[in-house]
């Protein structure tokens, strides 16, 4: 299971879970240390496997010991390990998607309720406005969804990401977060996997200009770093490294912008 992938199911669940149920994943580490999952205290229940008849059951502190009582069984205790929780870190979320796609008009606080704007993505052909919603799968959630936007200013276009669910939502495009970005553990933050344009249906406008006539030139380079190992994880470190390296190379050229070389990254990276 990928980083961004264990992070989804997580945060899907919209709040505590047990964090001995994902601790033995391989990732589950780094997505604490790195801030995407926070400790949450306790777990309010724990399934009783004790008995002929499985149920939830309260965690209660009792005799001096933190247990649940099972109607067959009498009091159970359990070990501190196994009733820590952990939930989704959704603040960082917002900022790393935010980052990640040069969002400006960002917003730290929910829109209302659990809707988060995480920010405009600047596109020639119309402003993308980016929001989050932890969950698209009922219509509930919809109407939530629905009920916040209606708060919110007009943009072009809308794309809503979920961690889990797509349900359709009027003058939107809903998509899942594991489709459009990746988790990079070691750089801590996240990496373009999808054109936002290409998700929104927004038109491309060949602008012409520096970035196009250094397209094969910067694909080659970046695509090199890769092979020979030299790539920073981080999507601008590596845009910033690249760039400078490409003028190193080319003294007498107009190097392009940092954010075309920053969309040269993420295109060669999802294999564009």
């Amino acid at each position: 299971m990928k980083p961004i992938k264990l992070l989804c199911e997580i945060v899907a669940q919209k709040g505590k879970v047990a964090a001995s149920s994902y601790s033995r994943h391989p990732y589950f580490s780094a997505l604490l240390a790195f801030g995407f999952l926070e400790r949450a205290g306790a777990v309010q229940s724990v399934p009783c496997l004790n008995c002929d008849n499985p149920h939830n059951a309260e965690i209660v502190h009792h005799s001096g010991r933190d247990g649940f009582f099972c109607p067959e069984m009498g009091f159970i205790p359990v070990a501190e390990d196994e009733i820590n929780a952990v939930r989704g870190n959704t603040l960082k979320i917002i900022n790393a998607l935010a980052d990640a796609f040069d969002c400006r008009a960002r917003k730290s606080s929910p829109v209302a309720g659990q809707t988060w704007r995480v920010g405009k993505a600047i596109n020639e052909a119309g402003d993308i406005t980016i929001y989050f919603h932890p969950t698209l799968r009922a219509e509930r959630d919809a109407t939530e969804l629905s009920a916040a936007l209606a708060q919110e200013p007009g943009s072009t276009y809308r794309l809503i990401l979920s961690a889990a669910g797509k349900l359709k939502v009027a003058g939107t495009t809903t998509v899942p977060l594991l489709d459009v970005v990746e988790l990079d553990v070691c750089g801590a933050g996240f990496r373009r996997v999808a054109d936002l344009r290409d998700l929104v249906g927004a038109p491309r406008k060949n602008l012409g200009g520096a970035p196009n006539r250094y397209g094969e030139t910067l694909s080659a380079l970046i695509r090199q770093r890769i092979v020979d190992g030299s790539a920073l994880d981080g999507r601008n470190e590596e845009a910033r490294a690249v760039l400078s390296v490409f003028k190193q190379s080319n003294p007498l050229l107009n190097p392009p912008s940092l954010s075309s070389v920053q969309d040269y990254v993420t295109k060669v990276r999802a294999g564009q």
